[in-house]
C-alpha cells in the first residue's frame, strides 16, 4: 500500500487591511515577502506560495531588488503563483463582472511582471462562496478552487476535495483546507494529522498548509525544521515542502471519482453582509458607476471616434477591487480602515461620473439637438457640428438608455429655466420630433421659495431605444411650437392610500405599513397578514462578524406613531410621505406610485443612532406555498424560506399560489440600490438594513472591558427600495431589468441647442431576446475591437440576435450560461467572435 502523500504548503495569510491600515499591510508585505525570501535561501527543498497581485506591485514598487529575487525563484520552480487576482475578495458581494475584472486585472499584472498566469483560484480566508462561481473562475482560466470557510461545523461537504459545478454546468476542482490555512505554533504533528484525517478515502494525496498569518510572517525556521523532523520520524506518510498546482496534478489520475457539489457554499460570518451600510452603498454605486462609464465610453468610441480612457477605467477598477477585500467589504475591519475605503470608493464613483458625463457630452456635441418645429425638417445640417442655429430661449436634455433593450421609464430633470416659472411663463417639454410630451411638476430638491425661485422639477415618461439614446426639448410653448399636452393619469392619494390604474395601496395610518395592495386587473390582494414595509427592530448582541449566528429573529420592537402626509397628487406620480419612529430614531419615507408603472418606490431617509441593533423592512405575500429567488453573481437561485440570513444583491423575490384562489400565482419582488443581506422565514421576506455592533468587535473579547467603543452604522444614511407585486412568475414581469435600472439608472446630459451630424435618437445595441440581458460593454484591452458580455437572465436559455451598429449576430445561451463576444471590424464589416472572459478566442 502506498503511503499517503501530505504537500505540506508554506504560505503567509496577508490582511492588506484588517485590524490596520492599508499603509500597514503594504509594510507587512515586503517584511513578509523579504523572510520568505530567506527561507527559501537556507532550505533548498522548501516551496514557498503567494498570491494577490496587489502585493507583488507593492514588492515591485518599492523593492526593485526583492521582486527580482522573486522572479528568479519563481522561474526555478520554488516561489508558487496562485489566486490569480487583485486581492482575495469577498466572494458572495461583488457583482459578477466585478470578479471577472479581479482575475482580468490580476492575472494581466501577473503574466507581464511575474512571467505566470495562475491556474488555481485561492480564497482562503473568504466568508463564503456564491454559486455561480465555478462558471466565473473556468472561464477566467482556472482548474481548481482551494478555501476553507465555511468549515465543516458550518456546511457538511462530502468530500475534502470535490468537482464543485455552477448552474450552468461548469465546474473546477475544489480542496477545502482542514483546521487552519496558517499556523503559530511550532509543533505541526497534530496539524499534519488533522489533514490527514480530512483527506477522502479515495485519494492518497491531502494538502496541509502552514505559516504565521492575517497579519502575514509566514513560515518559520523553527516551523520547517519542526516538519523536516516529523517526516524523517513518520513511516506511514510522505510529508514534502511542495505546491498547490503539485497537488492537484498528483490528484488529476482520480478526480473522476470525486463527488460533485452542485450548490454555494455558505456560510459563515453572515452579519458581515449588512454590516456598515454606507460602505455597501458605496460599494454598490462605484460598481454600477464603472459599468455605466464604460458602457458610455464605448458608445462615445463607436459614434464620435472618442477614445475610450482606458488606462483611467483601469485605475478606478483596480481601486474598486482592491476595496472587495473580504475583511475591508465585510465590514469587518476597523473604523479608520473602513473609512479610508469608503473616501476611495468615492474617488472611483466620482471618477466613473466624469467619464460617463464626458462621454455623454462629446455624443451630445454632435447630435442635432436643434428646435423642431412640427411640419418643419427634422434633419437641418450645419456645416460645423456643434454650432448654434437657434438662438431662442430654451435648452435639451438628452437621455442615454444603458440597458440593451428598449425602456419605458420615468425620469425626472429639473431643466434650467433662466429663473422663471414652469407654468406662467408657459415653458412646455417636447420630444426630439416636436411633440409635446405629458409631464408633471413635482418638489424641486432645493430649498428656495417657489414662488420666485423659477426652478422646476418635471417628472415624465421617457421612450428610448435599446442602449442608445433620445433627445428631449425644453423652452417656452411658443418657441417650441408645440402646444403643453396636460398630463392624464390614474396615479392619486389620499391620506392612508395611493393608487395608479394598475394597484391600489393602503397604509395603516398608526404604523406606516402597507396592509392592503390590490390588483385591479384579478381583485387579488398582495399583501399578507403581516404587511409590507414594516419597519422592524431586532436585538443583535453578536459580533462584527456575527460568528455562530444563522437567523436573526428577536424582534423586540417596530418603528410606528407614523404621521401620513400627501406628498404629490399626481396625475403621473402620487405619493406620501410616511414618518415613523421608534425610541428617538426618525425614519423619513417617500412611497411613490405612478400612472402606467407596476413599481412602487420607496424612497428612505433614516437617521439611527443605537447599539447591539438590527434593523429589517419585512413584507408579507398572502401564500402557504412561498418559493424564494435571489439574486447572485451573474444569476439567481432558490434558497430555503427558514429564516437564515442570506447575501443578496439588487433583488429578492417570494412567489407562490395565492391563498385566496391556488389557480394564481402571485409574488413580490423586492429590488434596492445598496442592501446585500436578507431572509425569508415562511412567506415574509425581509431586507436587512443596517446592524449596529462595534467596529471589528471579534469574540471572545469580554464586552466593556475597553473604556470606549467605535460603533457602526451611527447617523444619517438614506437609500431606495422598490417593489414589483405581480400576479404569474416574476420571470415574465421585468424584475431583473428593473433591479439593473435602478441600480446602472438613465444617463441624463443637458446640451444647448444645435445642429450636428448624428441623428436625435439613436441604438448602437440591442438583444432581440428579453431571456438575456447586457453584463459588460467596453474596449478590449488589447484595444482591438469591443468585447460584451451577455448573460441568461432567467434561468431559462434562450436565442435571439445581438445587434450592434446595423450588424446581427445569432446568439444562443443554455441556463445560466454567461457569454463572452469581442466585436471588430475587419474590411468595413463587423464580425462576433466568442471568447473566454479574460477575452481569449474559444477554441
Amino acid at each position: 500500500m502506498s503511503k499517503t502523500v501530505v504537500h505540506m504548503i508554506g504560505q503567509a495569510h496577508l490582511d492588506p487591511v484588517w485590524l490596520w491600515r492599508w499603509t500597514e499591510g503594504r509594510a507587512e508585505a515586503l517584511a513578509t515577502s523579504q523572510s520568505a525570501v530567506d527561507r527559501l535561501a537556507e532550505t533548498p527543498d522548501f516551496h514557498f506560495t503567494r498570491g494577490e497581485a496587489q502585493i507583488y506591485r507593492w514588492i515591485e514598487q518599492e523593492n526593485p531588488g526583492l521582486f527580482a529575487e522573486i522572479r528568479d525563484l519563481i522561474r526555478q520552480g520554488r516561489w508558487h503563483v496562485v489566486n490569480g487576482m487583485v486581492i482575495q475578495p469577498d466572494m458572495n458581494v461583488p457583482g459578477g463582472e466585478s470578479f471577472v475584472r479581479q482575475v482580468l486585472l490580476g492575472k494581466a499584472y501577473m503574466r507581464q511582471h511575474l512571467g505566470v498566469e495562475p491556474r488555481v483560484a485561492y480564497c482562503v480566508d473568504s466568508f463564503g462562496h456564491a454559486g455561480t462561481l465555478p462558471q466565473i473562475l473556468a472561464k477566467c482560466g482556472f482548474d481548481a478552487y482551494v478555501f476553507m470557510r465555511p468549515g465543516p461545523h458550518e456546511k457538511e461537504l462530502p468530500s475534502q476535495a470535490f468537482w464543485w459545478q455552477g448552474p450552468d454546468g461548469s465546474r473546477v476542482l475544489a480542496f477545502r483546507i482542514a483546521a487552519s490555512y496558517g499556523t503559530r505554533n511550532m509543533d505541526h504533528a497534530e496539524h499534519i494529522a488533522r489533514a490527514v484525517a480530512a483527506k477522502p478515502p479515495q485519494l492518497d494525496q491531502t494538502m496541509c498548509f502552514f505559516g504565521v498569518g492575517n497579519h502575514g510572517g509566514g513560515p518559520t525556521k523553527q516551523q520547517i525544521e519542526n516538519i523536516q523532523a516529523i517526516a524523517r520520524a513518520n513511516d506511514d506518510l510522505e510529508i514534502r515542502f511542495s505546491s498547490i498546482d503539485a497537488y492537484f496534478a498528483a490528484i488529476a489520475p482520480a478526480a473522476d471519482a470525486l463527488p460533485t457539489v452542485a450548490e454555494e457554499l455558505q456560510f459563515h460570518a453572515v452579519g458581515c453582509y449588512s454590516v456598515n451600510s454606507a460602505l455597501k452603498r458605496s460599494h454598490r454605486q462605484a460598481e454600477c458607476g464603472l459599468l455605466l462609464a464604460e458602457r458610455l465610453a464605448t458608445m462615445a468610441q463607436a459614434w464620435v471616434g472618442e477614445p475610450a480612457p482606458a488606462g483611467r477605467l483601469r485605475a478606478l477598477w483596480h481601486d474598486l477591487c482592491f476595496n472587495q477585500f473580504h475583511d475591508t467589504l465585510g465590514g469587518s475591519s476597523t473604523k479608520e480602515a473602513e473609512d479610508e475605503a469608503i473616501m476611495s470608493l468615492g474617488r472611483v464613483i466620482m471618477g466613473s461620473r466624469e467619464i460617463a458625463d464626458d462621454a455623454g457630452r462629446a455624443i451630445g456635441a454632435r447630435v442635432n439637438t436643434a428646435q423642431n418645429v412640427p411640419g418643419t425638417s427634422s434633419d437641418r445640417r450645419s456645416p460645423v457640428p456643434g454650432t448654434s442655429s437657434d438662438a431662442s430661449r430654451g435648452g435639451t436634455v438628452v437621455l442615454f438608455n444603458p440597458s440593451a433593450e428598449p425602456i419605458s421609464e420615468y425620469v425626472e430633470y429639473e431643466p434650467w429655466t433662466e429663473w422663471q416659472l414652469w407654468v406662467p411663463n408657459g415653458w412646455g417639454l417636447t420630444d426630439e420630433a416636436g411633440r409635446a410630451v405629458p409631464h408633471q411638476l413635482i418638489e424641486t430638491h432645493e430649498a428656495l421659495t417657489r414662488a420666485t425661485s423659477g426652478i422646476s422639477r418635471l417628472v415624465f415618461r421617457a421612450e428610448l431605444p435599446a442602449f442608445g439614446y433620445r433627445v428631449y426639448r425644453f423652452a417656452p410653448v411658443l418657441t417650441a411650437g408645440a402646444p403643453v399636452i396636460e398630463a392624464v393619469g390614474a396615479a392619486q392619494a389620499t391620506g392612508t392610500g395611493l393608487e395608479n390604474d394598475l394597484f391600489a395601496l393602503r397604509l395603516d395610518p398608526a404604523t406606516g405599513d402597507i396592509v392592503s395592495c390590490i390588483d385591479k386587473a384579478t381583485g387579488l390582494e398582495l399583501v399578507g397578514p403581516g404587511g409590507w414595509n414594516a419597519a422592524q427592530v431586532l436585538e443583535d448582541t453578536s459580533d462584527t462578524w456575527s460568528h455562530r449566528v444563522a437567523r436573526f429573529n428577536q424582534v423586540v420592537g417596530a418603528f410606528g406613531d407614523a404621521k401620513l402626509t400627501v406628498y404629490e397628487r399626481g396625475p403621473l406620480e402620487a405619493s406620501l410621505l410616511v414618518e415613523r419612529s421608534y425610541e428617538g430614531n426618525v425614519w423619513l419615507q417617500q412611497i411613490v406610485v405612478r400612472h402606467g408603472d407596476r413599481q412602487i418606490m420607496i424612497r428612505n431617509w433614516l437617521n439611527w443612532q443605537g447599539q447591539w441593533r438590527m434593523l429589517k423592512l419585512a413584507f408579507d405575500v398572502p401564500t402557504d406555498a412561498p418559493q424564494a429567488a435571489h439574486d447572485v453573481a451573474f444569476g439567481w437561485c432558490v434558497r430555503p424560506t427558514n429564516g437564515q440570513e442570506f447575501p443578496t444583491h439588487m433583488w429578492m423575490d417570494v412567489s407562490g399560489s395565492a391563498r385566496a384562489d391556488d389557480d394564481r400565482h402571485i409574488g413580490l419582488a423586492v429590488l434596492n440600490d445598496g442592501k446585500y443581506s436578507c431572509d425569508v422565514s415562511g412567506s415574509t421576506a425581509r431586507l436587512t438594513i443596517l446592524r449596529c455592533p462595534p467596529y471589528a468587535y471579534h469574540e471572545p473579547h469580554v464586552f466593556g472591558t475597553r473604556a470606549r467603543y467605535e460603533w457602526v452604522d451611527q447617523g444619517y444614511q438614506e437609500f431606495t427600495v422598490a417593489l414589483r407585486p405581480h400576479v404569474g412568475d416574476w420571470r415574465d414581469v421585468g424584475v431583473v431589468p428593473a433591479a439593473r435600472l435602478l441600480n446602472v439608472p438613465i444617463l441624463l446630459v443637458t446640451m444647448h441647442c444645435h445642429t450636428g451630424d448624428l441623428s436625435p435618437t439613436a441604438s448602437l445595441l440591442g438583444l432581440s431576446s428579453l431571456e438575456m440581458e447586457l453584463t459588460a460593454l467596453k474596449t478590449a484591452e488589447d484595444g482591438d475591437g469591443f468585447i460584451v458580455r451577455i448573460a441568461d437572465r432567467h434561468g431559462r436559455g434562450g436565442a435571439g440576435e445581438l445587434r450592434w451598429h446595423g450588424a446581427a449576430f445569432p446568439l444562443s445561451l443554455a441556463p445560466f450560461e454567461v457569454a463572452t463576444m469581442r466585436l471588430t471590424q475587419r474590411d468595413g464589416r463587423w464580425q462576433a467572435q466568442p471568447c473566454d472572459m479574460l477575452e481569449q478566442p474559444l477554441t
